[in-house]
């Protein structure tokens, strides 16, 4: 397309936005309230992510073993470890190592020693488990494989804290999909009607257009662009929104230190992530004015 032609067109959507008004601002706000849902659901997954990503470099699996067990049982349970698929890494603790270990986390409360009498801590096996095999089920099938060995007492793992993480990614995921279906649905419909208006009061205009011989994609083309701009503006919006929100909560809650751009706690939406907002808004607000500039056009 040549220049004078582009910035013809580029002319004819500022024009639009312009005259657009309050359907046009009704736009921005219905995309920009969708974009800021999924932002939120997106930002909370993203975190969710990253903790079980940092709980799993550091996750342990604790194997307790029976006071009374042998060392040809406790030799046998530590080879079936060590062959394991699931264990990335095997250490033991003997109850004496324990005992000295809880001595140390309570040093200055001398009370809660008195009268321990006997040594009551168990020798356990820490087992370092690889990430593949971090999953609710997988560690289910494995305590459970655990707790049938010969000399083993119990066996945890944070079960619950597990499969309660893993379920609610799970949720937000959804969630995600449906809010924002439902919403850029919606926000799909006030845009289309939005530049249905417009196209509406330029009616007069389209028709000397096609007496002159233009294009349906020429006449298109500005609506559609005042739509994209429609959508990629209420996505900044959001996202702007979106990040003031993310500041004032890890502020909040002492996570990151002072400055502008200090993102020392929590984790916002990569580059890549931010552009794809962005793009979602865009290609929203496009597919609105699309949809109605065919209708009217019958084409």
């Amino acid at each position: 397309m040549r220049l004078p032609r582009l910035g013809a067109l580029l002319g004819d959507t500022l024009v639009n936005l312009r005259r657009g008004g309050w359907g046009g601002l009704a736009a921005v706000g219905a995309i920009g309230v969708c974009s800021l849902i999924l932002g939120c659901l997106w930002l909370l997954t993203v975190n969710l992510q990253a903790i079980l990503s940092d709980w799993r470099a550091q996750f342990e699996v604790v194997v307790f073993l029976r006071d009374d067990i042998t060392a040809e049982q406790r030799e046998r349970l530590r080879r079936w470890l060590h062959a394991e698929a699931a264990v990335a890494d095997v250490q033991y603790t003997s109850k004496e190592e324990a005992l000295a270990l809880f001595k140390r986390e309570v040093r200055g409360q001398a009370s809660l020693l008195e009268g321990l009498g006997e040594n009551p801590l168990p020798a356990s096996f820490q087992l370092r488990i690889r990430e593949g095999h971090q999953t609710g089920t997988a560690l289910r099938a494995f305590a459970t494989a655990l707790e049938r060995l010969e000399g083993v007492e119990e066996v945890l793992y944070g079960r619950e804290w597990v499969d309660q993480v893993g379920r609610l990614v799970s949720v937000l995921q959804v969630a995600g999909w449906a809010v924002g279906t439902i919403l850029g649905g919606a926000a799909i419909f006030i845009v289309a009607n939005t530049i249905r208006l417009a196209v509406y009061a330029r009616a007069e205009e389209i028709e000397v257009l096609r007496l002159v011989g233009a294009t349906r994609g020429y006449i298109r083309a500005p609506f559609i662009l005042e739509g994209f701009f429609q959508g990629l503006l209420g996505g900044g919006v959001a996202l702007l929104l979106l990040f003031a929100g993310y500041r004032f909560v890890v502020w909040r809650l002492g996570l990151a230190p002072p400055g502008l751009l200090g993102l020392g706690g929590g984790r916002f939406l990569e580059p890549l992530q931010v552009a794809g907002l962005l793009l979602t808004g865009a290609v929203l607000g496009g597919a609105g004015s699309l949809l109605s500039v065919r209708r009217f056009l019958k084409a």
